[in-house]
């Protein structure tokens, strides 16, 4: 009976030492496994999607690369405002037939692409001939925002409204009804 106890106790023994083998090296293989299966992984994934970025990148349809082979960007609605209100150019005077409304634009235009910002020149028609030029910024938050570079002032533009009325500017000295506008990007 001593012999049957001693086996007994020893088989026990033995299969308690086995059971926690076992899951000793389960719960350390998993716990192992799965960290490391995990951090490879998203090491694997970073180094293949800058690889593939790299390879395939071409401009797209919020960016357009210049002949000066800047990529521009859309702007969000922020960073739209804080160009603007550093950007020099409404500090310039108006000056009839030397500095006008397209020089303005088109200042705004080339600094705004010298910051890597995508921006457009918009052509407005009025009756009769006569037109104004001010820009646009298509941003990535609140969609195309129309801004007088004269002014660093928002505008709106509705065909069939006069400009200065719709914006409370000062009334222009003839009819300055919108007919049409382009937006030259």
């Amino acid at each position: 009976m001593g012999l049957s106890i001693f086996l007994a106790i020893l088989i026990l023994c033995g299969g308690s030492i086995f059971l926690g083998y076992v899951r000793g090296y389960h719960n350390g293989r998993e716990g192992s496994y799965s960290q490391a299966y995990g951090e490879g992984k998203n090491e694997g994934y970073q180094a293949g999607y800058q690889s593939g970025l790299q390879a395939g990148y071409k401009p797209g349809p919020q960016e357009q690369q210049t002949s000066n082979q800047y990529i521009l960007q859309n702007p969000s609605y922020q960073e739209m405002k804080t160009f603007i209100a550093q950007d020099p150019t409404n500090n310039n005077s108006y000056v009839e037939d030397k500095y006008v409304c397209v020089d303005f634009a088109a200042a705004v235009k080339n600094n705004a692409e010298a910051k890597g910002i995508r921006c457009a020149v918009v052509d407005i028609f009025y009756p009769d001939g006569y037109g104004h030029t001010i820009v646009a910024f298509d941003t990535t938050d609140r969609g195309r925002i129309y801004v007088e570079p004269q002014f660093d002032q928002e505008v709106q533009l509705v065909v069939g409204r006069s400009y200065s009325q719709l914006n409370g500017f000062t009334p222009a000295p003839r009819n300055d009804t919108i007919e049409r506008y382009i937006v030259v990007w």
